[in-house]
C-alpha cells in the first residue's frame, strides 16, 4: 500500500505501491470479469484511479492481448454482445434503479467494479479517502497477479 509523507502546508510525497491479485479472493462479479478477460487472451489490464475527501473511484482504460493494447471503448464495445452484455447483479441494479441499461453500460460497470477491486488489492479498501487529493494509474498482470502503481500512463 503506498503511503503519504507529510510535508506541510497540505503537501504530501507519494511513495508507490505494489500489490498482488489472487482471482480466488475476488467477489464473484469482478472474478467473472477476470474469466473473461482471460477467455479473450487478456494478460495486463490498465487502469486509473483518482479520489480525495470520502470517495475513491478507480477505472479500467485498456487491456493488453498477447500482440496489441485494446482501448478501452473497443474493448466495451468487443465485450457487449457476451456475458457481460447480459450480465445483471445486485450491485448493477441499484446503480441503475431508474432505468434499465444497455449492454455497453452493463460492460463498463462490470469493468470498472473490477478496477476497483483491483485498485483494493493495490492500495488497500477506503482507497482514495483522506484530506489530500490522489490520482495515479496502474497495471495488474492477469497471468502473474502483480500489480503494479505506475507514475505516469
Amino acid at each position: 500500500m503506498p503511503y503519504f509523507k507529510y510535508l506541510g502546508k497540505r503537501k504530501y510525497e507519494y511513495v508507490l505501491a505494489s500489490g498482488q491479485l489472487n482471482p480466488e479472493n475476488l467477489d464473484p462479479d469482478s472474478r467473472q470479469v477476470f474469466d473473461v478477460l482471460r477467455e479473450i487472451g487478456a494478460q495486463v489490464v490498465y487502469c486509473r484511479y483518482n479520489g480525495g475527501g470520502d470517495e475513491g473511484f478507480a477505472q479500467l482504460s485498456g487491456v493488453k492481448l498477447e500482440d496489441r493494447v485494446v482501448e478501452f471503448d473497443d474493448l466495451r464495445s468487443q465485450l457487449a454482445d457476451g456475458l457481460l452484455g447480459s450480465k445483471t447483479s445486485e450491485h448493477l441494479h441499484s446503480y441503475y434503479r431508474h432505468f434499465e441499461p444497455s449492454r455497453e453500460q452493463r460492460v463498463e460497470f462490470f469493468l470498472d467494479l473490477f478496477a476497483d477491486s483491483l485498485a483494493i488489492y493495490l492500495l488497500g479498501q477506503g482507497y482514495g479517502t483522506g484530506e489530500y487529493s490522489m490520482k495515479g494509474f496502474f497495471k495488474a498482470n492477469l497471468v502473474t497477479g502483480e500489480i503494479v502503481d505506475e507514475q505516469e500512463q
